[in-house]
């Protein structure tokens, strides 16, 4: 599972790229092999297909896929268990608790405007609530995460052959949002409540500002949210930025060809991937896709 964090990164992931774009495909230059980085939304709906034709050329350039998790190879039972470890707190304390009263009533009433029963969420951490709260939500508006960018790539890589590998881990991934402070995790989950009761008007501009490569579009209304957040903004963007371009960058004198495909969030903004991957000296450029 990837994370599919809610509101200010609602859909969790966008992406970066000029107006000329219909998709956020770039190439890494100054390279010896060919490596093409692709900003993902990680879940879509039956009517935002037929994606653009360029995701299929760039799979089938590939001899090897990374993303954000190695989707393929992921444990149902291991995954699991992971989650149950780190979604509830080692002191035993619940969600009302952990919110504290009036928090807790707030986070019901605006739950309910979602039609969400947020009391199923009582035995869980606030940051995990704010996950699930996310997934129903999104599950609500028609998304589906196997039919996201990364589900499509799986079934299309399996089918071909394709090998994929992860960048990160599910532990590691979901321990961004675990780690945060107590602080944080109810902030995290009050603004998720907050904006998931009004996304629904936005989707579908976000859902286009995507396929036309409007950067500024996505900066503006995802982007700057989360930097409302700085705590979640550390951890969930910068810090994984800074991993995702490392292990990028380390593909750069392999022989093989790779196709990178993370969430776009993560190529928006002066802390972008691909502005530290520049200030590494490895340039890119889009890649027209229409």
């Amino acid at each position: 599972m990837s994370i599919k964090v809610a509101a200010p990164l609602f859909i969790a992931a966008w992406l970066a790229a000029g107006s000329a774009l219909a998709l956020p495909l770039w190439e890494i230059t100054g390279t010896r092999n060919h490596v093409l980085l692709l900003g993902s939304i990680h879940t879509l709906r039956p009517s935002d297909y037929p994606l653009d034709p360029a995701l299929a050329a760039a799979l089938d350039e590939a001899d090897v896929v990374y993303m954000e998790l190695d989707m393929d190879d992921l444990d149902p039972a291991a995954s699991a268990s992971t989650i149950t470890a780190l979604a509830r707190d080692p002191r035993g304390r619940q969600l009302p608790e952990l919110l504290g009263p009036s928090a807790w009533n707030s986070a019901l009433a605006q739950a309910r405007k979602i039609n969400l029963d947020l009391a199923q969420l009582a035995p869980f951490e606030p940051w995990y609530a704010a996950v699930v709260i996310t997934q129903l939500r999104l599950a609500q508006l028609g998304f589906d995460s196997a039919r996201g960018v990364e589900g499509h790539i799986v079934t299309s890589a399996a089918s071909s052959g394709k090998e994929i590998r992860g960048l990160e881990t599910l532990e590691s991934q979901l321990k961004t949002l675990d780690g945060l402070s107590p602080a944080a995790q109810r902030t995290f989950l009050e603004v998720t409540l907050e904006e998931a009761a009004s996304i629904g008007d936005e989707v579908d501009d976000m859902i286009a500002a995507w396929k036309s490569g409007d950067a500024a579009t996505l900066e503006r209304e995802m982007l700057d949210s989360v930097r409302e957040q700085p705590e979640v903004y550390r951890s969930l963007i910068l810090k994984r930025n800074e991993a995702f371009a490392r292990a990028i960058a380390a593909l750069a004198d392999d022989p093989q060809d790779y196709l990178v495909v993370i969430g776009s969030l993560h190529l928006v903004g002066e802390d972008s991937v691909l502005n530290m991957l520049a200030k590494d000296g490895l340039q890119s450029r889009p890649v027209k896709t229409r």
